[in-house]
C-alpha cells in the first residue's frame, strides 16, 4: 500500500488538476463551521516554505499529508498548490484555520485558502508555483462572482504576519497575473489580449502547437479553446473561423 495520499476525486477546471482529500466532518483538524455569511466573499494567498519531498510525490502533497495526520499545528487551508501538483482539503462552503483571526475573524469566516508552495529563490519551480496559484486564485474568484478587490494576503487579515512573504514584494504584478487568467477565462480565443480575435491570435495558437513559440500560462489558457489543457493545431482552427466570423472558438 502506498504511503501517499489517493485523492478521493480528481477534477479538471480551466486545465488545472485538482486532487480531493477533504478533512471529513468533525474532524479535530479543522474548525466544523460554515462560512459567516454562508457565501465566500474573499479568496486569501498565502505562501508556505518548500520542502525536501520523498521520492514519489511533492511538496502540496506532503503538506496535504501532514494536515491529515495532524502535523500541521492546527492550520488548515482549502488548497495547497506547488509547482506540479494541487490538492483540496476543504469544501469551500467551510471555514479554515489560516488567518490567525480565529472562529469569528473575517480571513477565516469568509475566504478560501490558497497556500503556494515556494523556495523565495525565483527559481523555475517557484515561477510556476506561483503562476498556478495565480490561476487558481483566478479560477475561484470568478467562480464565486468576485470582483479581484476581493483577492487578499493574509497581511491583509493579520498584520503581524508577512504573508505571502516570497509574493508579497511584487504583489502587483501577481494581481495582474490574476486579471490576466480571469480575462482568458472569459475571451476564448483572444491570445494577445487586445481585445478582439484575429488571424494573429490563430497564427500564434499554430506556432504554439508545433512548438515555435511559447505562450504564457494566460494566452495558453485564451489559446486552449476545447479545454483539454494543451494547445493544438485543432485549436488554431478553432480561432481562424472564429476570426473570419465563423463560430465562436
Amino acid at each position: 500500500m502506498s504511503k501517499f495520499l489517493t485523492p478521493d476525486k480528481i477534477r479538471n477546471e480551466y486545465g488545472l488538476e485538482i486532487k480531493e482529500k477533504l478533512i471529513p466532518d468533525g474532524s479535530r483538524l479543522k474548525p466544523n463551521r460554515k462560512l459567516t455569511r454562508g457565501r465566500v466573499e474573499y479568496v486569501t494567498i498565502h505562501n508556505t516554505d518548500d520542502i525536501n519531498e520523498a521520492e514519489g510525490t511533492n511538496d502540496a502533497e506532503q503538506y496535504a499529508r501532514a494536515t491529515l495526520n495532524g502535523n500541521m499545528g492546527g492550520v488548515s487551508v482549502h488548497y495547497y498548490i506547488d509547482e506540479t501538483d494541487c490538492w483540496q482539503l476543504l469544501r469551500e462552503d467551510e471555514m479554515g484555520y489560516h488567518a490567525a483571526d480565529g472562529n469569528t475573524g473575517p480571513g477565516n469566516g469568509t475566504s478560501l485558502a490558497i497556500e503556494i508552495i515556494m523556495k523565495g529563490d525565483k527559481s523555475k519551480d517557484d515561477r510556476e508555483a506561483e503562476d498556478r496559484g495565480a490561476k487558481l486564485a483566478a479560477i475561484l474568484l470568478r467562480k464565486h462572482g468576485l470582483a479581484i478587490t476581493r483577492l487578499k494576503t493574509h497581511r491583509d487579515w493579520y498584520p503581524k504576519k508577512y504573508c505571502p512573504a516570497y509574493i508579497l514584494p511584487h504583489w502587483s504584478e501577481f494581481v495582474k497575473k490574476v486579471l490576466d487568467y480571469t480575462y482568458a477565462m472569459n475571451h476564448k480565443g483572444d491570445i494577445d489580449m487586445d481585445g478582439k480575435v484575429t488571424t494573429k491570435d490563430a497564427r500564434l495558437a499554430l506556432r504554439a502547437a508545433v512548438g515555435l513559440a511559447k505562450l504564457t500560462g494566460p494566452q495558453a489558457l485564451a489559446a486552449d479553446t476545447d479545454g483539454d489543457g494543451k494547445v493544438t493545431t485543432k485549436d488554431a482552427r478553432a480561432i481562424l473561423k472564429k476570426s473570419v466570423g465563423g463560430d465562436t472558438a
